[in-house]
């Protein structure tokens, strides 16, 4: 899709070299761009970090991020969420902004896909030591999708509904 309101509602996973995920990659595979609405690593279940990649006009690799720190998300349920528009990228929590980017000249503005995935290690979390307690578990309860035209983002929207749990 290319531009609207994303949401999930999950439980991520506790323990050193976990790094669970919910973002959005350019439909054509090419990198940058990319939205991270939802980007933990598994020793921090408290911080999300909220972030915009893209090309510099120095042809450099970079980003815009926010990271907001509440409960620990691992404890229970939680939606995280990112109002896509061609001048402004909003992210929520629990339905509370937490972060907002407004040049428009980084948004992308190209169709984009829904990532959800689990890494395990990696140069940001580390590998996993005697402290990370397998199996683990990302946990889904749903995610929602609403494009441009459609309703206002709401629960009575239509939305996609995708039950799903990722078990290592």
């Amino acid at each position: 899709f290319q531009y609207g309101y994303a949401e999930i509602r999950a439980k991520v996973p506790k323990g050193r070299g976990l790094w669970p995920a919910f973002w959005l990659m350019a439909c054509d595979q090419e990198w940058p761009p990319e939205i991270d609405i939802l980007e933990m690593v598994g020793h921090d279940t408290r911080t999300n970090y909220m972030t915009v990649h893209y090309t510099a006009p120095s042809g450099a690799y970079e980003g815009s991020w926010g990271r907001y720190t509440g409960p620990d998300f691992s404890a229970d349920w939680h939606t995280f969420g990112m109002d896509w528009r061609p001048d402004t990228i909003i992210w929520y929590v629990d339905g509370v902004e937490r972060f907002r980017y407004t040049n428009s000249s980084y948004i992308p503005h190209e169709p984009m896909y829904l990532i959800i995935n689990l890494a395990v290690g990696g140069k940001w979390p580390g590998p996993p030591d005697a402290s990370t307690v397998f199996p683990y578990f990302f946990e889904v309860d749903w995610v929602r999708v609403w494009s441009p035209g459609a309703s206002s983002p709401s629960f009575t929207s239509s939305a996609v509904y995708l039950p799903v749990v990722f078990k290592g």
